[in-house]
């Protein structure tokens, strides 16, 4: 015969309708739902009126209710060796098997129906725990895709620093040339300039000893004019013609 439901199913359908945890001492009610004989014990007593059946709301005898050794086998049949026990609630010694979303702490069953915290939402422990467990492990999947980009942000980094160094050391190298070039155009400019300013300095120089030449030439021959414009007039006129030919 095939199994309709799996193990986590079948213990799902073996929890207390009050304390949502497994059936422990499981008393059956009259009408047939079954629950665990301290959270009849406990709703019994905060109860004045006729006890009714959380469930069906039938009315029914708590203190008549047999337990349910069937049920109570099979519980023990899925139970593990070595099960922690639940922490219970200091009020009703049932498990702190809900959690209360507005107050923010682990309540009974009963807390939840009748004690303080009655008509506060609420949610199973184990649900609650989990739900917070796969945000963590959402967020941790998260930080982890980060970290995984570790390595690839190190050998982004060592390659922009290599590149860096290459580039560095071309535009050195370029800039060096160009200094080079500069400086030779620099003294092939230099040294046109001072060869044409030597050449024109030269050809001043030696115009200016021209002028000079012909300046002492042109003063000799003043003073040789004015020796002769002082001869008489005989001798001015004899000597007249060589004179003017030289």
């Amino acid at each position: 015969m095939a199994w309709q439901v799996s193990l986590p199913e079948l213990e799902d359908r073996l929890q207390c309708p009050i304390c949502l945890e497994v059936f422990k001492e499981t008393l059956m009610l009259q009408c047939g739902h079954s629950y665990c004989k301290g959270c009849l014990v406990s709703l019994s007593c905060h109860l004045d009126a006729e006890l009714r059946c959380p469930v069906c709301r039938q009315a029914v005898d708590g203190s008549s209710s047999p337990p349910n050794v069937s049920l109570a086998r099979v519980i023990e049949a899925l139970r593990l060796p070595g099960d922690p026990e639940p922490k219970v609630c200091v009020h009703h010694r049932n498990p702190l098997s809900l959690f209360c979303e507005k107050d923010q702490e682990l309540i009974c069953g009963l807390c939840g129906l009748l004690g303080s915290h009655q008509h506060h939402p609420v949610t199973p422990a184990s649900s609650c725990m989990k739900e917070e467990l796969a945000a963590l492990i959402s967020e941790l999947k998260q930080e982890q895709k980060v970290i995984e980009l570790i390595p690839k942000l190190v050998n982004n980094w060592t390659r922009i620093v290599n590149e860096s160094d290459v580039f560095s050391w071309v535009i050195r190298r370029e800039f060096q040339e160009l200094h080079h070039l500069v400086d030779e155009e620099k003294a092939r400019c230099l040294e046109g300039i001072g060869g044409h300013t030597r050449g024109l300095v030269a050809s001043l120089v030696m115009q200016l000893e021209q002028a000079q030449g012909t300046w002492e030439r042109l003063a000799r021959a003043e003073c040789v004019l004015e020796q002769f414009g002082n001869e008489d007039h005989h001798e001015f006129i004899r000597k007249f013609h060589s004179m003017a030919s030289r």
